[in-house]
Order: structure tokens, then sequence, then C-alpha cells
């Protein structure tokens, strides 16, 4: 144990942070002789492990992948999937995103063909104030409620380029046809 000892004092600040971010991958005494070093020098230690793993015995930290056991693959049983965060089945959860905007209309025939183009390049969006329109007032005069205003198409800002690209052009108003008196 002097040679690991000996290792890890040799090591800067900034690696030992690093490792202690990892206790997972190391053995109980090798996360053993990071704390002691991390406490010699003052440094603040990570949370005290949550568990360790049924199958090798690794530590189990705090913000450890959802996945499983670093070392062996072994599944989390659920309450350790609880405390890391997973919701109910055990599904990771994902990280909260801000959807952007690729169409706004009220044209019901245009709101079928971008679903469908959606769908066929296999975007995932979300329809916002589809069906909402019809639920107030006087419904869909003009094609809109005045209340609610046309449907919002929004999807993950990753795929908001393709998706902004395979329905340009949709939102845009129509051309009023040339009035053939103007050119007189």
């Amino acid at each position: 144990m002097e040679n690991a000892e000996g290792i890890w004092a040799g090591r800067s600040d900034e690696e030992l942070l690093e490792a202690a971010k990892k206790y997972s991958e190391y053995t109980e005494d090798a996360e053993r002789v990071i704390r002691v070093e991390l406490a010699r020098r003052g440094l603040e230690p990570p949370e005290p492990p949550i568990g360790a793993c049924s199958r090798c015995g690794s530590w189990i930290a705090r913000g450890h992948s959802l996945d499983g056991c670093s070392r062996c693959g072994e599944p989390f049983p659920p309450e350790i999937l609880h405390v890391l965060g997973a919701p109910e089945g055990g599904a990771p959860l994902e990280p909260e995103v801000t959807l952007e905007s690729v169409l706004r209309t009220a044209d019901a025939g245009l709101i079928a063909i971008a679903k469908s183009l959606l769908e066929g390049e296999g975007i995932e969006y979300l329809l916002r104030g589809d069906r909402l329109p019809d639920l107030f007032g006087a419904g869909r005069l003009g094609g809109f409620n005045i209340l609610t205003g046309p449907a919002e198409f929004l999807v993950h800002p990753l795929e908001a380029e393709r998706a902004r690209a395979l329905l340009e052009g949709f939102d845009a108003p129509t051309e009023p046809a040339p009035d053939p008196e103007e050119d007189a």
C-alpha cells in the first residue's frame, strides 16, 4: 500500500480531484488512499459512495452513470437507480432541453404535411396548440383561434436546422398574384 500512497502523493491536485470523481473505477483500498491524500492536502473530497456493486463490490458514487457498474457492467438495483435519479422503471432521465420552434401555422393542411415530413425523416416533434383552438370561443374562425394562436411545431435544438430546412417556406405567406393593371 505504501507504493500506492507514494503514487498518489506525487500527483497534482487536479489529477487527484479528477480521480476522486471516478472512485467507482478504483478498488476500495485505492479509494481510501485517494481520500487520505485529499484530506492531507486540505482538498474537499466528493460525497461518500451510495452503495456497492452486487457483483464485484465496486463503490457506486452519486452522479455515476445509470448504465450499470463501470467495472463489471452489472445493472444497478432499483434502490440505487432511485438514489441516482432514475425515474420509475429505471430509464435514465434526459437532461432538460429547451425545444425550438420550427413552424407556426394555422393551416390544418400544412400541419398534416409537416407532421408527415417530420415523421418520415425521423425527427421527433411536439405540436403545441393543434387541438386547443376548438376548446375556446368560436373555434377556428379564419383557421385559428384568436385566444390561442396558430399551432406550433417544436423540436430538439440538435434537429432544429434540419427540420427548418425540411419545412422551409411552409410558414411564408403566399405571394399574391401580380395585378395585370399595374403593368399597364
